[in-house]
């Protein structure tokens, strides 16, 4: 039960994120088509998303920001700019951490800890 609601804290965190994401970058006047809108909402859930289903044995923090990176590259990559690029891997990261902070923390869903082979 505890996973389950990892996964799902995780996933609606991510969408939260994206849609943050979104207003954030449209509050500075970035200008944003549906198409881009939907492909930052769903980068950030696939973040969270990630994080929830990963099997990673890393400090928790450090494995919100590993996968936020990892999760921001296909984004970042695409950035018409570096500072967009470098500016989404960032927020990648913490957001990332935010993810993991909250549903570790807040919502006391840790990471599941498999057997030792």
């Amino acid at each position: 039960m505890v996973y389950a609601k990892r996964l799902v804290g995780t996933t609606l965190l991510g969408v939260a994120a994206g849609v943050a994401c979104w207003q954030g970058g449209a509050s500075v006047g970035i200008v944003y088509t549906p198409a881009l809108i939907a492909g930052t909402i769903l980068n950030r859930a696939f973040i969270g998303f990630v994080i929830g289903i990963s099997a990673l044995r890393w400090p928790y923090l450090a494995h919100g920001a590993l996968l936020g990176v990892l999760g921001s590259l296909p984004m970042a990559v695409f950035s018409p700019a570096a500072r967009g690029a470098i500016m989404l891997t960032l927020y990648g990261a913490l957001w990332g951490v935010l993810i993991e902070l909250i549903v570790t923390k807040a919502l006391k869903a840790p990471m599941r800890q498999g057997k030792e082979s």
